[in-house]
Order: C-alpha cells, then sequence, then structure tokens
C-alpha cells in the first residue's frame, strides 16, 4: 500500500511538472512524463514479482494443466504492454498510432486464447 502512495506522488509531481514546462520545452515535458512513468513502473515491480510468486504458488497448489492457465497469462500481458504503449502513443500526440496499436492487441490475444478454446471444446466434446 505504501508503494501506491509512492507512486501516486510520483506520478502526481511529474504530471504537474510536465504541464508546468510543456508551453517552453515540449520535448523536455514528454521526456519528463516518460522519467516518471519508468519510475512508478520500478515502484511497482516489487508488488508485481511478489504477486506473481503468490500466483505460481497457487497453481501448484491447484495442479491445474499450464495449458489452461499460460493463455489467460498470455492476454493479460498483451493487455498491459498494449494499455501502456498505447498511452505513450496518445502522450506523444499520435492518436492514429495507438488505436492501430489497441487493434493489433485485441488480434494478438485472441490468438493467444486458441489454445485455451482447443481445450474447452475437447473438454464439452469428451462431456457430450
Amino acid at each position: 500500500m505504501n508503494m501506491a502512495f509512492q507512486a501516486a506522488g510520483v506520478a502526481a509531481v511529474c504530471a504537474v511538472l510536465a504541464l508546468t514546462i510543456k508551453k517552453d520545452s515540449a520535448p523536455l515535458s514528454w521526456c519528463l512524463a516518460l522519467a516518471g512513468g519508468l519510475v512508478v513502473l520500478w515502484l511497482g515491480l516489487d508488488a508485481l514479482i511478489e504477486g506473481l510468486g503468490e500466483a505460481r504458488a497457487l497453481l501448484r497448489a491447484s495442479g491445474l494443466d499450464s495449458g489452461i492457465y499460460l493463455p489467460v497469462a498470455r492476454v493479460v500481458a498483451i493487455g498491459v504492454l498494449v494499455r501502456v504503449t498505447g498511452a505513450l502513443c496518445k502522450d506523444a500526440g499520435q492518436n492514429a498510432l495507438a488505436a492501430k496499436l489497441e487493434l493489433a492487441g485485441t488480434a494478438a490475444a485472441v490468438a493467444a486464447c486458441m489454445p485455451l478454446f482447443r481445450q474447452v471444446l475437447q473438454l464439452a466434446g469428451e462431456l457430450l
């Protein structure tokens, strides 16, 4: 929880500073916002590592086949990557590029889900 407050503080300070210097130096403002974003991501890294460790332990305890949860993990990773990269594109004023990235990310997420769909259909076939 402390990390969330730190990340929020860094983000707020960087956003205000970037907005303040934007009229004088737009590229420097963008770099400041990018640096603030990297610091926020760095602060969240420990929480992510801890969460992944807990998820790994839960999956081991459940005995589930990796074919069930790996597609879901891939879709989540694709979603996070597209969300962050799309936000960077929008900050740079490239809204059309961000929209195309979101479309490509959606296609990649659907493709990543296909093994899970195959398993569901196989299971449904066995039940019938």
